[in-house]
C-alpha cells in the first residue's frame, strides 16, 4: 500500500466516538424513576425541544448502542423496547418485582407526531400513559448526544421500519451517505463501483482539494463527477481489485470486490489485520477471485461481513443496506481500535 490513512483513522475514531456508537445507552437509564405509574403521569407539559423527525434519527443512532432491539419504528410511531432481562442487572428484586407488574416483560415508551413536535407514552398496567417531562429528560439524558448536531434532511420514508435503517442513519449523518432524494434513500438498489468508492473515501476523511495528485490510470473516468476520488483510492492502493483498463463506474459492484476493497480501507486506517485470522470458512471460496479470499476471510472473523448457508456468493452484488451494515460496522471496528 502506498499511503496509510493516519489522519482518517484519527478522524475516524472521533467520528465513532462522537456518535456514543460503543456505548451502552442502557447503563445510564434511571429506571426506578420509570417505575410507578403515578409518577409517570404527574407531570403533564411536553417537552417541545425537538421535532418528530429529529427525535427519529436520535433514537435511531442510539440505537446502535442497545443490546437488543431497542427501536421499532413504523411511519406513524416510534416506539422503545427496554426489557426486563437487560435491565435485571440494574435493578433490586423489589424493583424487577414492581417491573413486572406494571410492564411484564418489556417497558414500551411509544412516540408519535403530534403538530411539529410528538408526544410520548408509557404502557404500564396495560394503558397507554402520558409520559411525562421529567422522564422524558431522564430517558433523553442516557441517549442524547450534546457533541453532534443533526444534519437536515435524511428522513427517508423507505427506510422507515427497515432493518438497516439505523446504519443508513449513522453514515447520513457522518456524511458519508446521500439518498437517492430529499426522502428516499433506495435501500434495496445495488451498490455500483462509483458509489463504493465514493462512500469508501468520504469514510478515509480524505480531501479531493488536498490529496489528488494525479489522473488515475482507468481510461473511462473523463465524465465521471468522482473520477478525482477513484484516482486518490487507486493511489492508496485500495481499489487493485479493479484492474482493467476501464473502471466502469456505473457496474454494480460484487460482493467479491466490496469485500476486498473494505479489507484494504481497514488496513489503510492502520488497523492491526495481524492479529485476526484470515481463515475463510465459505464453502463456495473456490469460485472467489485468489486475491479475496483472505480479505472475505479477514472480514468474516471480525463480524463484519456473513453469508447464507455456508456460501458467500462472491459474484453476486449488495444492496446499498447492506453496504450501509457493513460499513458502519467497519467504522466501530476503526473506532474502537483508535
Amino acid at each position: 500500500m502506498k499511503k496509510t490513512l493516519l489522519a482518517g483513522a484519527l478522524s475516524i475514531a472521533c467520528f465513532t466516538g462522537g456518535f456514543g456508537i460503543q456505548a451502552n445507552a442502557q447503563e445510564n437509564i434511571d429506571i426506578a424513576s420509570f417505575i410507578h405509574p403515578k409518577q409517570v403521569v404527574a407531570a403533564t407539559k411536553q417537552v417541545q425541544s425537538m421535532t418528530y423527525q429529529e427525535l427519529y434519527k436520535t433514537l435511531l443512532i442510539s440505537d446502535l448502542a442497545f443490546e437488543e432491539n431497542g427501536v421499532v419504528t413504523t411511519k406513524n410511531s416510534i416506539t422503545l423496547n427496554y426489557s426486563l432481562k437487560t435491565l435485571k442487572s440494574k435493578m433490586s428484586e423489589q424493583e424487577q418485582k414492581e417491573f413486572k407488574e406494571l410492564f411484564g416483560d418489556t417497558m414500551q415508551i411509544r412516540f408519535t407526531p403530534s403538530g411539529n413536535s410528538f408526544k410520548g407514552e408509557l404502557l404500564a398496567e396495560g394503558k397507554w400513559q402520558a409520559l411525562g417531562e421529567k422522564h422524558f429528560n431522564v430517558l433523553f439524558a442516557a441517549i442524547n448526544k450534546d457533541d453532534f448536531d443533526l444534519k437536515p434532511g435524511g428522513y427517508f420514508t423507505d427506510t422507515i421500519g427497515h432493518w438497516a435503517e439505523s446504519y443508513i442513519q449513522l453514515l447520513y449523518q457522518g456524511d458519508i451517505i446521500n439518498g437517492t432524494s430529499a426522502t428516499t434513500f433506495n435501500p434495496n438498489g445495488q451498490v455500483t463501483r462509483g458509489q463504493l468508492v465514493s462512500m469508501i473515501f468520504r469514510a478515509s476523511a480524505l480531501d479531493v482539494n488536498e490529496d489528488y495528485e494525479s489522473p488515475a490510470t482507468y481510461k473511462d473516468l473523463a465524465n465521471f463527477p468522482g473520477a478525482k476520488e477513484v484516482a486518490i483510492l487507486e493511489e492508496y492502493g485500495l481499489i487493485d481489485i479493479f484492474d482493467g483498463v476501464n473502471f466502469e463506474p456505473y457496474k454494480p459492484v460484487t460482493r467479491e470486490e466490496m469485500a476486498f476493497v473494505t479489507a484494504r480501507y481497514l488496513e489503510g486506517m492502520d488497523f492491526d489485520v495481524s492479529k485476526v485470522s484470515k481463515n475463510n470458512p465459505f464453502t463456495d471460496k473456490n469460485q472467489m477471485r485468489q486475491e479475496t479470499v483472505e480479505a472475505i476471510g479477514l472480514l468474516k472473523q471480525l463480524g463484519v461481513i456473513d453469508g447464507a448457508n455456508g456460501q458467500f456468493n462472491p459474484k453476486g452484488n449488495l444492496t446499498r443496506a447492506q453496504f450501509s451494515k457493513i460499513l458502519t460496522l467497519t467504522l466501530m471496528l476503526v473506532g474502537d481500535d483508535k
